[in-house]
């Protein structure tokens, strides 16, 4: 064989060899994308109901009406851990969005204390009465951590992050005023009126979150619930704290 045609053959072998390698290569890839498809998620197990906020809300609603004769601040963490469980779930599925800045944070956070500020001056009673019943303490400290930095970042999460999202706005308000009135009725015992009256200016208060939410963001949405916790809730005995300090 003369060394031209030598040569043409080992070309030709070196082109087969490296399409051979290039064909294997990709059946590999196609594989292991196969077996990464197949492999379950815990949503997926769960048949993916995390994913239907109403059936998330009955589970919430059926677990607080199951423990309403437990004490008022075991049945609470209770519901805010089950809260957090379908959060995480949800979030698995990558549609919870953040949408975090200081600039959403701040308008969040300005449009709280502007709509609170007028329900601390002329219902501060009032509201320092509810915090204790709502959230299940006495104490300061344990109070700011459950209604500043707990409550307010699961509740959006779940209401305006899972159902605003699946369902709209008024669905996330209306059922925000509910689970409401599920936290507040084991404190205060059979008054309907009362839980009516709660469950109703938290579903107002449900439109203004989902407002916020819609047009600036999971961020914003949950700065303002901060803040009108933080003026109507903690501001109040923070406030008196403060007058018995100065008293001695």
């Amino acid at each position: 064989m003369c060394p031209d045609a030598r040569r043409t053959k080992q070309r030709r072998t070196k082109r087969y060899e490296k399409a051979a390698s290039l064909t294997k290569k990709t059946a590999t890839g196609r594989g292991s994308r196969s077996k990464r498809k197949k492999s379950p998620t815990v949503r997926a197990l769960l048949g993916g109901w995390v994913l239907n906020p109403y059936l998330a809300f009955l589970l919430l609603l059926g677990v607080g009406v199951a423990t309403f004769r437990l004490e008022h601040h075991l049945r609470l963490t209770l519901l805010w851990l089950i809260l957090l469980g379908i959060v995480l779930l949800y979030a698995e599925s990558g549609r919870l969005k953040a949408d975090y800045s200081l600039l959403n944070l701040s308008r969040g956070a300005l449009v709280g204390i502007i709509v609170a500020l007028p329900f601390y001056l002329f219902a501060k009673d009032f509201f320092y009465g509810t915090a204790s019943r709502l959230y299940g303490v006495d104490d300061l400290q344990v109070l700011l951590e459950r209604a500043i930095f707990l409550v307010p970042i699961l509740e959006e999460s779940f209401f305006r992050g899972l159902v605003q999202r699946e369902r709209g706005l008024l669905d996330g308000a209306l059922l925000f005023g509910l689970a409401q009135g599920l936290y507040f009725i084991s404190a205060v015992g059979t008054h309907p009126a009362v839980i009516a009256a709660v469950a109703l200016g938290s579903a107002l208060l449900g439109l203004l979150y989902g407002y916020l939410y819609q047009r600036h963001g999971l961020t914003a949405s949950t700065a303002c619930h901060v803040a009108v916790n933080l003026v109507l809730f903690v501001l109040p005995p923070l406030v008196d704290k403060i007058s018995e300090l100065l008293m001695f």
